[in-house]
């Protein structure tokens, strides 16, 4: 039998933080398809938050960080060396706000 990788989402519907800090976000945002990949990468040096993981689309650009409500678990997965990954579940502009939603899916 081949071995194949699966992968489960972990979390739903959570918002992207932090995308009012990204320059040029809504252009970046509108070029994105639902399930659209995103990298997570730990940043513990963060100086606001310990458990701070960013968010980071397929040309390494930061445009954000994995919500507070969820961040911890989020951090644990990461530093335990699971491999997880960001997927888009939904975009809209509200505003002047850019709200990205999307899925944790823990790979295996």
């Amino acid at each position: 039998m081949a071995n194949t990788a699966s992968s489960i989402c972990v979390v739903e519907g959570t918002t992207v933080a932090g995308t009012r800090h990204v320059p040029g976000v809504a252009e970046l945002a509108a070029a994105y398809q639902v399930g659209e990949r995103f990298a997570l990468v730990r940043d513990a040096a963060n100086r606001f938050d310990p458990w701070a993981v960013e968010v980071r689309d397929g040309s390494d650009r930061r445009i954000g960080y994995v919500s507070c409500e969820c961040n911890e678990f989020v951090g644990r997965l990461i530093d335990g060396g699971k491999s997880v990954e960001g997927r888009l579940e939904a975009h809209e502009q509200i505003g002047s706000w850019c709200r990205l939603v999307m899925g944790v899916h823990l790979n295996d």
